[in-house]
């Protein structure tokens, strides 16, 4: 939940990361029981002057939106950063590293023509995997604001009881947030 909250903020701030990725998330571990994410890495950010951004490639293969590669327009909008987000949800919830097992032109090829996703385990839960789907959608504007997807992990770890059952199902990350 932190980095969807970081995120907000930043894009609150008019600011679009354009390399959110797992590598760039900083976690402290003081408390074992409450976690500290924050957001790092700010070196590919830009500040939004209109309401689009403009300007070249930027990001890293796995994480990057289609929109960034395509070439169908030179303005992308912060929803690159969901999709990014996305990934990192997948990240979380597997332990694995998106798309290890290909090549970078398979990557870029998947990503260009929109065809790439990570596949999602089966013991997904249904709520994960829905807002992690939707993050990862093909059309920027189908993509949930970072103020939605933190309403939406918030309502799922309300959802589970530092003891209960459902605590196995969860990414550690999120299972974290609820044991304070």
């Amino acid at each position: 939940m932190d980095v969807a909250f970081g995120m907000e903020y930043l894009h609150g701030k008019n600011i679009v990361h354009f390399d959110l990725k797992s590598d760039n998330l900083l976690v402290n571990l003081r408390d074992p029981h409450r976690p500290i994410c924050k957001v790092g890495d700010l070196g590919l950010s830009k500040v939004k002057c209109q309401t689009l951004i403009s300007g070249g490639v930027r990001g890293t293969l796995p994480w990057m939106a289609p929109e960034l590669l395509n070439g169908s327009s030179s303005l992308v909008s912060e929803k690159v950063d969901v999709l990014s987000f996305g990934i990192v949800m997948w990240e979380l919830l597997t332990g694995e590293e998106p798309y290890a097992d290909l090549h970078y032109g398979a990557i870029i090829g998947g990503i260009v023509n929109n065809t790439l996703r990570p596949p999602v385990p089966e013991s997904c839960d249904p709520e994960w995997r829905l807002l992690m789907e939707r993050c990862w959608s093909s059309e920027p504007s189908e993509r949930p604001s970072f103020s939605e997807i933190a309403n939406g992990l918030r309502s799922m770890a309300t959802k589970i009881s530092p003891k209960g059952q459902n605590q196995q199902q969860q990414p550690a990350a999120l299972q974290s947030q609820v044991q304070k």
